[in-house]
């Protein structure tokens, strides 16, 4: 019997593959963040190490290791988030920059406080692709104030589950 972590998600490129197999995928390309958590705004956090989380599905995230950055941590990370139920069930990439062994924060048991979050919809046709700059917005007690920006690329292609 086949072992999950046997499994291999790979492109497809030519050929006839079984249709129970092919899945439409999101490749993303996450690469950086810019002028998030200003110093001279949060004087008091002493760590500055960063954390990306994305996901369409919230039971299958994505996540970045931890690097380090003052206003523009870099990741330059790819992945792909399989979309077993496109279009109906998913609409958006929902995106998170996360500060991470953070425990100066107050509030904050986990040492992890959410620096920015956007959601941007997804491509709507296969082989669509969005690129760009994404505006974040954070939590500011009551309400929300825009700060600092994501760059990515995601794209949408097929691909084979075996």
């Amino acid at each position: 019997m086949e072992n999950d972590s046997n499994r291999i998600v790979s492109r497809i490129q030519d050929g006839v593959i079984s249709r129970r197999n092919v899945y439409l995928g999101l490749h993303l390309e996450i690469l950086y963040a810019e002028d998030i958590d200003n110093p001279s705004i949060y004087p008091n956090v002493f760590n500055r190490e960063y954390r990306l989380v994305v996901w369409v599905d919230p039971n299958e995230e994505f996540s970045t290791i931890p690097v380090e950055g003052l206003l523009n941590p870099v990741w330059n990370a790819t992945g792909v988030i399989l979309l077993k139920k496109f279009p109906g069930y998913h609409t958006f990439l929902n995106v998170e920059v996360l500060r991470v062994n953070s425990m100066n924060d107050p509030g904050t048991s986990s040492g992890v406080v959410i620096i920015g979050k956007v959601k941007i919809p997804l491509p709507r046709v296969l082989y669509g692709e969005k690129i760009g700059r994404f505006e974040l917005v954070r939590e500011m007690g009551e309400g929300f104030k825009f700060e600092g920006h994501i760059h990515l690329s995601m794209k949408l292609r097929k691909y084979i589950y075996v």
